[in-house]
C-alpha cells in the first residue's frame, strides 16, 4: 500500500511540489559550462603531450577531445527539463524531495528522523542568490533542497526545525 502511494508522488503534478527558482537553471548551466571547460582543456592538453611520443599523431584522436563539449552541449538543453522534474514538498508527516529527469528518483524524510537541518551555498549560487537546504536523519541518509532563494532557504530551515522539535515531544 505504502508503496503504490509513493509511486503515485513521484509522478504528480507540478502543483503538487514547490519548483525551485528559475535562476537553478542558470547555475547548473554555469557549473556544466565549468567542468566541460575543464575537462575538454585536461582531454586537450594530455592528447598533445602523450599523442607525439606513445601513439603517434593522428587527427582521429582528436575528435575524442569533441565529445566532451558535445555531450555538454546536450547537457546544456536538457537541464531546463531537469528543472521541471525537481522540486520538495512539506507534508503533515514528512518531507518530499523528487528529482531526476529520465530516472526520476522520491526521497522522504519524516520529520521524527530529522537530526540536522543546514544551509550552504557556494560560490555561483550565492552571486545567484541561492542556497540549498540539507537534510540529515542519519549518518549516510541525508537530501538536499535546492538550491532555493537565501529567503526560502531561511524559512525552511525553520520551519523543518520546528516541525523536527514538534514531532520530537509528540514521541
Amino acid at each position: 500500500m505504502e508503496a503504490e502511494l509513493y509511486q503515485g508522488q513521484l509522478f504528480m503534478h507540478d502543483h503538487d511540489f514547490t519548483k525551485l527558482p528559475r535562476k537553478v537553471v542558470t547555475l547548473w548551466r554555469i557549473d556544466t559550462a565549468i567542468i566541460a571547460i575543464v575537462i575538454t582543456i585536461a582531454a586537450a592538453a594530455t592528447l598533445g603531450l602523450l599523442m607525439p611520443w606513445c601513439l603517434g599523431w593522428d587527427w582521429r584522436w582528436a575528435l575524442l577531445v569533441l565529445l566532451v563539449p558535445l555531450q555538454a552541449a546536450w547537457m546544456w538543453f536538457r537541464l531546463e527539463e531537469r528543472w521541471r522534474f525537481t522540486g520538495y514538498r512539506l507534508d503533515d508527516e514528512e518531507v518530499l524531495v523528487r528529482h531526476g529527469l529520465l530516472d526520476r528518483s522520491l526521497e522522504t524524510f519524516p520529520y521524527g528522523r530529522i537530526q540536522m537541518v543546514e544551509i550552504s551555498s557556494g560560490f555561483w549560487a550565492r552571486r545567484l542568490g541561492l542556497a540549498h537546504v540539507s537534510i540529515s536523519i542519519g549518518v549516510r541518509e541525508h537530501a538536499a533542497i535546492g538550491p532555493v532563494s537565501t529567503d526560502e532557504a531561511v524559512r525552511l530551515r525553520s520551519e523543518l526545525t520546528n516541525l523536527t522539535r514538534q514531532k520530537a515531544v509528540e514521541l
